[in-house]
């Protein structure tokens, strides 16, 4: 218990001296006379400056009729930092975290809720696509509004698919089309892989068609693709070892049973980091992944030539989204779905802006987050982001001018009725932990989904129980 104090009282003095060397009186002459709102962030380097564009833009104009300001920091270990400081009473105002928060602060009653705020500004259930709102809400309240969303896809590379197309016609694929369903896709990845034997007999993999586990970043929700869900909130259970929970695990491993484990290990070793031209897709060593809309601006910043198939940059103005698209040598399409008949599935996560409990200035907090939900706001920030928007409504200009001329894919896949959200847990990030932990032993061969997957759900069930037992007893007043 005293090791346990010793951290978090070292954790707050962080937090203390923090504030008092980088906030404290370090704001811009221009918010003399105004309430000052302290908005904490965890973007860095190219996000952490368009999010600053949309802050200018508040300060400039409604910031400045309705006398607040918005002090922007960019703030490195922000879950750890915004928890301390509301324990210490000293919170941001704002601080932009992930989906993932939503659930777990509300629960352990670290946030202000916005109920009436939201509705003070017309921001009901309406003004979000379905999945998005869900995911702001937990036990019937709302505690944020998001900053930018996203939605994940199927990323496919047009020229492997064409370089490859004698094979995949051979196995009675169109090389012109990306998979439908998660059996083709399973045909497609298998034609596409690059594999030699070398002198000692050992398999060698040169490029693969597709990895499960590459970049992987949503590996923890790949039963969704299944028709399975992680988690059943009118029972507060785990669902791990359903059915198809236990198939989804079976596909990520049968790619290790493919490909060898020790060969894909190999393999996957000399990729470069995700923000490189040694990227996996970018260098075409993958020639299928999952991703989100932000890769369009990976691969502009990365390697424009794959955005230069037939006609140069300059031409770009001029063209329509479809005729992009056309000169993209890289498409986007729904992720292929494992059920017969159930289409447009897909994760839609989310960047959240919340306001954690204590905060001074709850109504002028509010007012930023509702200026960022605008939808001309929103607009232009989703399009920095190179993201699609969280709104019901987009405009025909946003569609037409976006970085991203798939956009409109993931406009559909977010409103889609099978688009999936984080679950309500309120020990969501442990889950997310343990999942990836579990997904990493069975990618590995280590351990067979079933018994792997049963062994989490006791984990985890014994751990959310133990949280509501703790809830219970705080609500009592006996602890």
């Amino acid at each position: 218990m005293l090791i346990v104090r010793g951290i978090i009282l070292t954790a707050l003095a962080g937090v203390l001296l923090y504030l008092l060397l980088f906030t404290g009186g370090a704001v811009a002459p221009e918010a003399r006379g105004r309430i000052v709102v302290v908005y904490w962030e965890k973007w860095t380097g190219e996000e952490a400056d368009q999010m600053m564009q949309i802050v200018n833009d508040f300060n400039n104009t409604v910031g400045k009729r309705k006398g607040i300001y918005v002090q922007y920091l960019s703030m490195s270990n922000i879950t750890q930092k915004t928890l301390v400081s509301t324990a210490a009473g000293v919170p941001p105002d704002v601080a932009g975290l992930w989906d993932a928060q939503v659930p777990q602060f509300a629960a352990i009653n670290a946030l202000e809720p916005l109920d009436d705020l939201a509705k003070q500004h017309g921001i009901t259930p309406d003004y979000y696509k379905p999945v998005y709102w869900k995911g702001c809400t937990y036990e019937g309240r709302l505690w944020g509004l998001i900053s930018t969303p996203a939605a994940a896809a199927l990323h496919y590379n047009k020229t492997l698919f064409l370089k490859h197309a004698n094979k995949l016609k051979a196995a009675g694929l169109d090389p012109d089309r990306a998979p439908r369903t998660i059996e083709e896709l399973d045909r497609y990845a298998a034609a596409l892989d690059d594999i030699e034997i070398d002198s000692y007999g050992k398999k060698r993999i040169r490029a693969s068609g597709h990895l499960p586990m590459e970049p992987g970043q949503w590996i923890a929700y790949t039963a969704y693709w299944f028709g399975g869900e992680l988690f059943d909130a009118k029972t507060d259970r785990f669902t791990l070892t359903s059915p198809e929970v236990i198939r989804a695990y079976e596909w990520i491993k049968s790619y290790s049973v493919r490909l060898g484990r020790d060969s894909m290990t190999d393999f996957t070793s000399g990729f470069g980091q995700f923000n490189s031209t040694q990227n996996a897709f970018l260098s075409g060593a993958v020639a299928m992944e999952q991703e989100g809309p932000w890769m369009a601006n990976y691969i502009e910043n990365l390697k424009p030539s794959m955005n230069r198939w037939k006609f140069p940059k300059e031409k770009e103005r001029d063209m329509s989204p479809e005729e992009r698209r056309n000169n993209y040598e890289w498409g986007v399409a729904p992720f292929p779905s494992a059920v017969p008949g159930q289409d447009d599935v897909t994760f839609a996560a989310f960047d959240v802006l919340l306001i954690p409990r204590g905060a001074k200035h709850r109504k002028e907090a509010f007012e930023f987050m509702a200026y960022v939900n605008r939808q001309d706001v929103m607009e232009k920030l989703t399009s920095l982001h190179c993201k699609n928007s969280p709104l019901r409504i987009v405009s025909p200009d946003y569609i037409r001018n976006h970085p991203n001329p798939y956009i409109g894919i993931y406009e559909k896949l977010a409103a889609s009725k099978n688009a999936h959200g984080v679950p309500p847990i309120p020990i969501l990030p442990e889950v997310i932990d343990e999942l990836n932990a579990t997904t990493q032993r069975i990618y590995l061969l280590q351990a067979e989904p079933k018994d792997a997957l049963a062994d989490a759900q006791k984990r985890l069930q014994e751990k959310l129980d133990d949280f509501r037992k703790r809830q219970r007893l705080r609500q009592g007043g006996e602890i």
